[in-house]
């Protein structure tokens, strides 16, 4: 029997084509072994957890190959938050016990399997890729038409951020994923009954156990679900309670307290730390005016590696002037707590991420503000006969342009294709560079 495909069904096989090519891109140039302290840090936690059986990561090949680290009670340990490692641990133990792998440096020398790329294919390139199948639902439930849902779910995958950080093992993305997840049961109306709402609660905390700075979009989603489910929302408190309470006790057997080791001050106060005895180990800038220039335009600028994050912001501010806007109460909370983020990151951090692609610690929170740019030009036209084009094709290219440049070494300091600067001998002009090239 033969069956005819109908001209309706195409979007739903385009969502799971998104898919399989984004699981396909991702496997093929998922990075083998860690680069930076960051990803190191977790590996070491995890290879000291199965290997050791402690937390503590002497003994580790990777404890002086990080400076992501804390000593507490004459120990050392990841300073990373440790629900992520513990989920890797499992995974690893599967890995190493089961097929004999390892997480060791030169693990091709001693043995068969390297782990790495498979936990960060597994734990990070996967869930990347269910969150655009996510991403093009949502667009799709939201009355987008199917050329914009898959140009938007386009942009997001090899636009932003988010194609370079699934290819190497880190907390942001994990985080993101579970943040825009919870996002798309609250909006979609997938929480309309208890076990949606425990679910989005459990998404909601499982981001902030994983990437502490997430905790400001977490805020945002537990507002909307106080607003929209008010009379249910002990349900969505519940089912947060469970992430919290794992990393609560994860977080006693490192710290002997509920704090997380990135929360201890004095875990960096230690010879050769890189990083001040304050909580998270970060210092204030010097100049705000300053860091702020070089975060959001400048040379690790958020809209110079990310342009589209405008037409993202443009449609968010468009849904919460519309009053009748089904969106417009998730608008304000998104927008509202990416404002906070944006101020916490100015005044409280100083070396914008460290050293890898763009800035980092914004990948969290761009899937949810990128939910927006359905609802802005051009992408909310009814025709492609609109000017809003002249812009948004060429920023999608240097977009898509800077991630690609990403994907090739995610841990290293790329500048964005477009950048705004400021010149030294007239610190008051702001000009702009081009840095379209590849090393």
């Amino acid at each position: 029997m033969v069956t005819r495909l109908r001209l309706t069904d195409w979007p739903n096989r385009v969502s799971w084509l998104i898919l399989a090519v984004f699981l396909i891109a991702v496997a093929a140039l998922t990075k083998t072994e860690p680069k930076s302290w960051n990803d190191r840090s977790h590996i070491a936690a995890i290879e000291s957890f199965v290997e050791r059986g402690t937390w503590a990561i002497e003994g580790s090949p990777w404890q002086d190959q990080t400076l992501d680290k804390v000593l507490l009670n004459g120990r050392f340990y990841s300073d990373k938050m440790p629900l992520l490692s513990l989920v890797g641990a499992g995974a690893y133990a599967i890995l190493h016990y089961g097929l004999g792998g390892s997480l060791a440096p030169h693990c091709s020398h001693v043995s068969h399997l390297c782990a790495y790329r498979f936990l960060t294919f597994g734990l990070v390139g996967i869930p990347a890729a269910l969150m655009l199948w996510l991403f093009f639902d949502f667009a799709r439930r939201s009355a987008v038409p199917p050329w914009a849902a898959l140009l938007g779910t386009v942009a997001l995958g090899v636009g932003t951020m988010i194609f370079p950080y699934a290819l190497v093992f880190n907390h942001h993305l994990p985080a993101a994923v579970s943040l825009f997840a919870s996002f798309y049961l609250l909006t979609t109306r997938r929480a309309s009954n208890r076990w949606g709402l425990m679910a989005a609660g459990f998404l909601a905390t499982l981001a902030l156990s994983f990437d502490a700075l997430a905790g400001v979009m977490t805020a945002s989603l537990f507002a909307i679900a106080l607003i929209r489910y008010r009379s249910r929302v002990g349900f969505m408190l519940a089912g947060a309670a469970i992430p919290l309470a794992l990393t609560a006790l994860l977080d006693y057997q490192i710290t002997q307290t509920i704090f997380p080791p990135y929360l201890i001050p004095n875990g960096f106060a230690y010879p050769g730390s890189a990083s001040p005895p304050t909580v998270g180990g970060n210092a204030a800038p010097d100049d705000y005016a300053v860091y702020a220039f070089r975060m959001f335009v400048g040379g690790r600028g958020l809209f110079a590696y990310n342009p589209l994050l405008l037409f993202a912001l443009a449609g968010a501010m468009s849904v919460v002037r519309r009053r009748k806007h089904p969106l417009r109460i998730e608008a304000l909370c998104v927008l509202f707590g990416f404002i906070l983020q944006s101020l916490y990151l100015v005044t409280n951090t100083r070396d914008l991420g460290g050293a890898g692609y763009g800035e980092r610690w914004f990948v969290s929170a761009i899937p949810l503000l990128f939910a927006f740019i359905f609802f802005a030009p051009p992408l909310n036209a009814p025709t492609w006969k609109t000017a809003g084009w002249i812009l948004f094709i060429p920023l999608l290219g240097l977009s898509v342009f800077s991630s690609l440049q990403g994907a090739q070494a995610p841990w290293h300091a790329w500048l964005p294709p477009v950048q705004m600067i400021r010149f030294r001998e007239a610190p008051n002009v702001i000009g702009i560079r081009w840095n379209v090239k590849f090393p």
